[in-house]
């Protein structure tokens, strides 16, 4: 193989290529950083406008929650004088009347809370998505990467005839 000349070219060089990955490592590195950056201000938004519309919503669920909660020992004196004095029924019968009465508008005001705020916090699935294209960006770029140092690496060693 006498007749086969090695090319020596600057940039097949281990000090070049050193050089090339760690400037590419940065400017990489600097773009995740961006990204990240920039993730976290789009976060800070979605969760401050998320709050803004729960808000209403978020009373809503709370005043039923307490609404329930207020409503258990109210509900079983109410029901022990409402039986006693319309329908003429029992102590116990009363009390089990006012207490499921409380407690269906309760678990009412409770879902509508709930769902309420379920919805307000679409708004969120914005920084999700926006994640979930980041990363898929970074697994593309860092793929790239490494396939293109594999290929490199693997020709390194051809010699030009």
């Amino acid at each position: 193989m006498v007749h086969q000349t090695k090319v020596n070219e600057p940039n097949g060089s281990p000090h070049n290529a050193s050089k090339a990955l760690a400037r590419d490592v940065g400017e990489f590195a600097l773009d995740v950083l961006t990204l990240a950056e920039l993730q976290a201000q789009l976060f800070a938004a979605d969760v401050q406008q998320f709050s803004r519309r729960a808000l209403f919503p978020g009373l809503v669920l709370l005043c039923g929650a307490v609404l329930g909660l207020a409503c258990i020992p109210f509900a079983l004196a109410a029901l022990a004088l409402l039986l006693i004095q319309i329908f003429e029924v029992s102590h116990a019968a009363g009390f089990l009347i006012a207490a499921v009465v409380g407690a269906a508008v309760s678990v009412l005001l409770c879902v509508f809370g709930w769902l309420q705020v379920g919805r307000r916090a679409a708004v969120l699935g914005r920084s999700q998505q926006e994640l979930v294209r980041n990363v898929r960006w970074i697994k593309k770029v860092l793929e790239r990467s490494r396939i293109s140092r594999r290929n490199s690496s693997d020709n390194s060693w051809r010699t030009v005839t």
